[in-house]
């Protein structure tokens, strides 16, 4: 049987240091091959002959094209049986592609997203990852070079295949619906078949998301999208934000997410319903709506401890990380969490 292949499709605009890591990880780590197809929207750093000098198709759209159109125009020059639809401010894990394609195969899905600091296997995971990260980008500051980017990488996991090793070793096999826009892997016939994104959608993820999820329910068959527990890609998350945005030159229409799918729809389809609901008024509000929301401000509590610490001590070291994510794996082990044959050691 021939090997599948993996198409990437990234949109860019300048920020240099971002493009050079990705390209730094993606080389390191990628061990499915395929075509990387650039569409640089007007960059003017160098961004262009790096991503040419590293043989990527690079498209100039001589303008700055909006998310979903952006892809749509790089999805069209793919060739690969899967396509990986990836923002330039990533940090691929080792083996991340590898794990994708065997989890879209092995479980028969059509849309699939590696796991993050913004989308984990369980809210806790989530938390814990995300708040870690948060407290770290805060005491570091404004990104100076690629070699800061490398050094908060190294701050926030330490080694990094040995990190990544820890995903695989303590998730395997484990899945969770939902989906992480920064890295978004879609079988190309399906991709095909749902006419790409749809570009009047800034939401591009959520769009993606509640169109295969309403595929499933009209069909009665096939999964939504799902988060893949041991395949892992690090984001630096609004890189595009603090670069300064410009105005889109496409001119088609926009619509909210609510405004195409209707309110009682997505609260009905999205994977996290909780994430959706209608807030009460407090005065009237449920006893398990009260303690979310009370857990929540603990969190934030926690969090501005930790970065007071770390301003003053410096960060807590990576190894406080690996043993959290143990302890999860040995708790979701002990409530049986489902698990793939093999797990490997």
């Amino acid at each position: 049987m021939k090997r599948p292949d993996l198409s990437l499709v990234v949109a860019v605009r300048n920020q240099l240091s971002h493009n050079q890591l990705f390209l730094e990880s993606l080389e390191a780590h990628r061990r499915i091959p395929g075509e990387l197809i650039v569409v640089d929207n007007s960059s003017a750093d160098g961004s262009t002959e790096l991503y040419r000098r590293h043989g990527a198709v690079v498209i100039s759209t001589g303008g700055n094209l909006c998310y979903p159109e952006s892809m749509n125009l790089g999805f069209q020059r793919t060739t690969g049986q899967f396509v990986c639809f990836v923002n330039n401010d990533v940090y691929f894990g080792a083996g991340w592609d590898e794990a994708m394609v065997e989890a879209m195969e092995r479980h028969d899905l059509d849309v699939a997203c590696p796991s993050g600091m913004e989308k984990m296997l369980t809210p806790g995971i989530t938390e814990y990852v995300f708040s870690r990260w948060d407290v770290l980008k805060r005491a570091e500051g404004t990104v100076r070079d690629v070699e800061h980017l490398r050094q908060m990488v190294r701050s926030m996991y330490g080694h990094w295949g040995q990190f990544c090793h820890e995903i695989r070793r303590a998730f395997y096999g484990q899945l969770v619906p939902g989906i992480v826009g920064s890295c978004v892997v879609v079988r190309r016939a399906i991709m095909h078949s749902l006419g790409g994104w749809d570009p009047r959608v800034q939401s591009a993820d959520w769009d993606l998301y509640l169109t295969v999820r309403e595929r499933v329910e009209r069909r009665r068959h096939g999964r939504p999208p799902m988060v893949v527990g041991w395949a892992y890609v690090h984001h630096f998350i609004r890189a595009t934000v603090k670069g300064g945005r410009v105005p889109f030159t496409c001119r088609h229409p926009r619509l909210a997410v609510e405004e195409k799918w209707g309110r009682a729809a997505v609260q009905r389809m999205w994977s996290d319903p909780e994430q959706v609901a209608d807030r009460p008024r407090l005065f009237r509000a449920p006893v398990a709506f009260l303690r979310r929301r009370a857990a929540r401000t603990l969190a934030k509590g926690r969090r501005a401890m930790v970065l007071a610490r770390t301003r003053l001590v410096g960060p807590p070291g990576p190894e406080e990380l690996l043993a959290f994510l143990r302890a999860e794996a040995a708790k979701m082990a002990s409530v049986g969490a489902p698990a793939a044959a093999g797990r490997p050691q």
